[in-house]
């Protein structure tokens, strides 16, 4: 099985970073929770391209970025005994070499890293069998495809998704190895 992990909001809690970027522009404090849609920048008031450099700013100080949840490490490496496990981000090129300086320092394995314009369908023209990710856009996208699955990684941003076919939402990483040992059977069925 090919799989393909998102970085932020998957692996990176950076949307705690950009808070606090944003809150120190503006009068009104924003918090991860504000974020209750995907387009985060309209939440914020701001355009597409200040969210983005914002975000890029907090991959500047990759030091500080927390990861989604407590050994990581452990969880993604689970995964190697599905198959191949990469890191598949929108992230912009300034920033890959403090993403896989965080990773490393987060003691994340991975086979690849693979990085794609920041469009919804750049993943899926990779087709990795099952992709990890946060967006709802990209989940609903595959669940359109007739091959590949998804794990939707539930953050406020995404929990009104709707059910979709082949896609499986989990609120844990630890939840993750059990849904894809129930993938693999329904694709094996």
């Amino acid at each position: 099985m090919r799989i393909a992990v998102d970085l932020d909001g998957v692996l990176a809690d950076t949307i705690v970073s950009v808070c606090q970027i944003l809150n120190s522009r503006r009068p009104k404090p924003l918090t991860v929770e504000s974020f209750d849609r995907w387009r985060a920048w309209e939440i914020a008031g701001i355009t597409q391209d200040e969210f983005f450099a914002a975000l890029d700013e907090s991959w500047f100080s990759w030091e500080t970025l927390p990861p989604t949840e407590e050994r990581l490490d452990t969880k993604v490496g689970s995964l190697g005994r599905f198959g191949t496990v990469d890191i598949v981000t929108g992230r912009s090129s300034a920033t890959v070499s403090q993403a896989n300086s965080w990773l490393k320092h987060q003691g994340i394995s991975f086979d690849s890293f693979v990085r794609t314009d920041n469009s919804t369908t750049a993943k899926l023209d990779l087709e990795y069998d099952l992709y990890i990710d946060d967006s709802s856009e990209l989940m609903a996208l595959l669940a359109s495809k007739l091959h590949g699955s998804g794990i939707l990684y539930l953050q406020p941003w995404n929990r009104n998704a709707l059910e979709m076919p082949r896609i499986f939402k989990v609120d844990r990483w630890d939840r993750i190895p059990q849904t894809i040992e129930q993938i693999a059977v329904t694709d094996t069925t």
